[in-house]
């Protein structure tokens, strides 16, 4: 025996025999539950103290004592069984180690069961000290398995059959805590517990049989975990159990090395493959219970859920293949509504999986089309979290699946066409429609140029469609998935389908296209600012696709702006497309203001409050663009085009008032 064995053995006598001693004293009642606390106490303090030099025998030693106080469990008050259970932690970690007999390791489970079960105290008090009681039991019985890897509870060869149903009443025991404890300190420790039983048995057979039941406990408890308020934290780690169980138990390395699928004929599967496959459909279900955290508010819950899903295309993708599908779906949405620098690096992940597994790309494909098929469902729906969710899923996917290069051809007509259904569906449930009148009447013409100097350089229009929070959210999701057209083959299919639709429709269908047209032409306003062109395309289909919905715009502002027969909106949002024609032209739009001038004027005589507002935003847009002083100076200077309008009206015997006076 070494000189630090000795001294430990020296430091740890005196402590032993005095429990030993206060503990039979006590059994007759010639102690007391206080003057046991006191040796457990002292014994706690010298495990810590020489807790480097324990080993086997002097746990064994120290083990004889502390057996006499857990014979009196049912006896002895909470707080004192904690000191116990504290020793017996310190002994399973720092003594027996990996040397743990496998006779004191099955007695030491049936303790500790029965601790963490607990004696079902009635008054809240004790109650609330057996929670702590039954957390450190299960945090001993987290120690024990990772001590037991020698015995023949743990992996070293298979597990006796004998063990087994000691086995199965621990984990009865643990899966009760996660599922039903009221304390989160206690349901946390169970998993731990279930962790260390998991990774601490590699007998195959024992776990195919354990799975069922670990697998519905778990996905009971993350099934409620939106409808009930679950502890983030217990949603965290039955998660993490989840992906370790499956990827310990169901994963494709469980397979022979020769199968590379699951499905062949019955007569050449081994049982395992048949249990496999039997088992998959079941876990798919279980699956489709867990999958709607990706919802949850919490990004621990999130992130947990983001490494299931990648565990389980990576390392399950031959054996739960059925749930690929639903996986892909989860990730998506997972890499959709997180935050900036976390969607991008989920993203990466799934463009590292798709790079090495190709096929995963048809099914991402197909669930594209099912979602763009639900869209003008989902966007006429009074659900905005579920539109906002069903957008960002859509950009998110053509996000991914354009930096794969993949073929969309044939797909764009769908999404072109459901994409303009979707944002007429949203425009019928929002009440913007509503004219605001204006409670003076017409504004003086000073003072709205007073307005325009005094606000110049802020060139915001305000949302004419969406513009409440909620529906703000919606525009957002429109606008990104717009964005991902960006440079490919949609959004030539886009510009074409919407110059035909402004032409060919009327009412909100007319005003969802050119929500979407304006929309469009900011983008590649945005991007020929930045880069010099236009979405990487064709500088010719682009001005064409931009003349093309001017024209239509000022045919709308040519019309009277007190002809209720126009849509307010569908005016504003003609103002708008003449902003960013100015824009786009810089001074050489000044040719144009013979033609634009007069409609936008006109406008700023509207009794209708938001339209008269986008008229002065345009003028000081386009008097900015001009490179005129000021607003005025844009008017006076170019005083001959209103005349000449003016005049034209008169000869057509339109003589309605139609400016500020």
């Amino acid at each position: 025996m070494d000189d630090g064995r000795v001294k430990a053995f020296r430091l740890l006598k005196p402590p032993c025999v005095d429990l030993s001693q206060t503990a039979l004293r006590y059994k007759v009642r010639k102690s007391t539950a206080k003057d046991l606390l006191k040796c457990l106490e002292r014994l706690t303090e010298t495990l810590l103290a020489v807790s480097r030099s324990l080993d086997a025998k002097l746990a064994d030693y120290v083990f004889f004592p502390l057996s006499h106080v857990f014979s009196e469990s049912k006896e002895l008050p909470p707080r004192l069984l904690e000191h116990a259970l504290s020793c017996l932690r310190l002994l399973i970690r720092h003594g027996w180690r990996d040397h743990l007999s496998s006779e004191v390791g099955k007695q030491l489970l049936i303790l500790l069961a029965f601790l963490a079960a607990g004696n079902n105290a009635t008054d809240s008090k004790s109650k609330q000290v057996d929670e702590d009681v039954a957390t450190i039991a299960f945090d001993c019985t987290a120690s024990l398995f990772h001590s037991s890897v020698a015995s023949s509870l743990g992996s070293n060869g298979a597990i006796s059959p004998d063990n087994i149903p000691l086995l199965g009443h621990t984990l009865t025991v643990i899966l009760d805590a996660i599922s039903s404890s009221v304390a989160t300190k206690v349901r946390l420790a169970a998993c731990t517990s279930l962790l260390a039983l998991i990774h601490g048995i590699d007998d195959e057979e024992v776990l195919r049989n354990f799975f069922p039941g670990i697998i519905s406990c778990l996905a009971k408890v993350l099934s409620a975990g939106i409808r009930s308020k679950t502890p983030w934290k217990v949603l965290e780690a039955c998660i993490q159990l989840l992906e370790q169980t499956l990827c310990k138990v169901i994963s494709d390395s469980t397979l022979p090395s020769t199968v590379t699928t699951v499905r062949q004929s019955t007569a050449g599967k081994t049982p395992s493959q048949r249990w496999t496959e039997a088992t998959a459909g079941q876990v798919k279900i279980a699956l489709s219970t867990v999958l709607p955290l990706r919802y949850h508010d919490r990004p621990d819950v999130q992130e947990a859920l983001c490494t299931l899903c990648l565990s389980i295309l990576t390392d399950c993708q031959t054996t739960l293949g059925d749930c690929t599908s639903m996986i892909l779906e989860a990730l998506v949405s997972l890499s959709s509504h997180a935050a900036p620098e976390v969607s991008r690096r989920r993203s990466q992940r799934l463009q590292q999986i798709f790079a090495s597994n190709p096929d995963l790309l048809d099914i991402l494909k197909d669930s594209l089309y099912g979602w763009t098929m639900a869209l003008p469902r989902v966007a006429s729906s009074n659900d905005e979290i579920k539109q906002t969710r069903t957008l960002e899923q859509l950009s998110n996917a053509f996000r991914l699946l354009s930096a794969h290069g993949m073929d969309m051809k044939g797909f764009n007509d769908l999404v072109t066409s459901n994409l303009q259904s979707g944002v007429a569906s949203a425009i019928k449930l929002s009440s913007t429609n509503a004219i605001t009148s204006v409670a003076s009447g017409n504004t003086e013409l000073s003072r709205v140029f007073q307005f325009v100097t005094s606000s110049r350089g802020d060139h915001m229009f305000s949302p004419v469609i969406f513009d409440s929070t909620s529906q703000g959210s919606i525009a957002s999701g429109f606008k990104m998935l717009v964005e991902q057209f960006e440079g490919s083959t949609m959004c030539t299919e886009l510009q074409r389908s919407l110059i035909e639709s402004l032409k060919n429709t009327t009412g909100i269908e007319q005003i969802a296209t050119l929500w979407l047209t304006v929309l469009l032409m900011t983008f590649q306003s945005l991007q020929d600012s930045e880069n010099g062109q236009w979405l990487n395309l064709p500088i010719g289909h682009l001005e064409s696709f931009a003349e093309e919905a001017y024209s239509f715009s000022l045919e709308i502002l040519d019309r009277s702006a007190y002809d209720d027969v126009v849509d307010w909106r569908l005016q504003a949002l003609s103002l708008e497309i003449v902003a960013l024609q100015a824009k786009s032209q810089g001074q050489c739009f000044r040719g144009e203001l013979v033609d634009a001038l007069y409609p936008i004027l006109e406008r700023m005589g509207s009794n209708n409050a938001a339209l008269q507002h986008h008229a002065v935003t345009c003028l000081s847009i386009v008097s900015d663009c001009c490179e005129y002083p000021s607003a005025s100076e844009l008017v006076v200077q170019n005083a001959d085009y209103l005349v000449n309008a003016i005049a034209v009206k008169l000869n057509t015997f339109d003589i309605n008032p139609q400016a500020s006076q």
